[in-house]
């Protein structure tokens, strides 16, 4: 039964690989990251939690980069902690085929980015932004932000096989929470500690099931907490996820931290959860 059990996740973790090769060849190109300013960097969620600790004294952000991500920049919480890098995790935001609720979002933010950037500013997308028009002119409306792209390729297979891509920028973990490219950018920068604020990830509690079957999520941020209303989750910018397609993207995301945190050991960094409640279960935690 033991050999049976092994030949079975050999043929799995070989397919898997392969399969990953293929993606690499066909999705990935090549990229660059910066450089780091410090040794330690702090990636500021946008959980609810987030809100008490952005009231507290900024002292424990001196000597350490920040990196914010996706709907940061429309709070005035951008503009007052200046954060260096930033991460945009949305790929239906690099397409006009999304519903319009969608495009207003991304349109918010884009606009935001213009108007709130008055300094330096390394701005992180998908490689599929470089074929997004709009994006690629945001520099010229803005000379303080500098775009950098990131291979979302999934990656999967042999572990080995898999920090070996992790390290050559070739792809991730599946990029389903905007977490995963964020660490992983961090880790390959070199940076030593990696402190997590905000990253709450406890939207078990936040689901349920309408009669009419549709599955909805209340999705609670630092800046809405309290006016987050239900809503269905979408795939690419449009249609609905239903329960199972939801939970399954959710397991992956909570599985792919863990793989994170091994990569980040072999490569000498530290990834510290400081999310008080955090429903991460796969970093070291401490209070500050």
């Amino acid at each position: 039964m033991k050999w049976l059990l092994f030949l079975q996740n050999l043929w799995l973790q070989s397919s898997q690989s392969m399969a990953t090769l293929i993606k690499v060849a066909l999705w990935s190109r090549p990229v660059k990251l910066p450089q780091p300013q410090h040794a330690e960097m702090v990636i500021l969620g946008n959980g609810p939690s987030l809100k008490d600790f952005l009231m507290q004294p900024k002292d424990f952000f001196k000597n350490k980069d920040l990196m914010a991500v996706n709907h940061f920049a429309d709070t005035d919480a951008f503009q007052e902690l200046k954060p260096t890098y930033y991460m945009i995790n949305v790929p239906e935001f690099w397409t006009d085929d999304i519903d319009d609720d969608v495009k207003d979002r991304r349109n918010r933010l884009y606009q935001n980015l213009i108007e709130r950037t008055h300094f330096p500013l390394h701005l992180f997308l998908g490689i599929g932004a470089k074929k997004s028009e709009l994006w690629q002119k945001l520099p010229q409306k803005n000379s303080f932000i500098k775009i950098h792209y990131i291979n979302p390729t999934p990656v999967e297979g042999f572990q080995t096989f898999r920090f070996f891509c992790y390290q050559h920028l070739c792809g991730m973990p599946r990029p389903h929470n905007v977490l995963i490219p964020s660490l992983i950018s961090a880790i390959n920068m070199g940076y030593r500690k990696i402190y997590l604020l905000g990253a709450d990830h406890s939207w078990l509690k936040d689901i349920y099931v309408a009669p009419d079957n549709r599955v909805f999520l209340t999705q609670k941020h630092f800046y809405d907490a309290k006016t987050a209303q239900p809503a269905v989750m979408k795939k690419l910018g449009k249609s609905q996820r239903h329960l199972h397609e939801i939970l399954h993207k959710f397991m992956l995301s909570f599985k792919a931290y863990f793989d994170l945190d091994a990569y980040a050991q072999k490569q000498g960094c530290k990834i510290i959860n400081l999310t008080p409640n955090s429903y991460i279960d796969a970093f070291k935690r401490q209070k500050l």
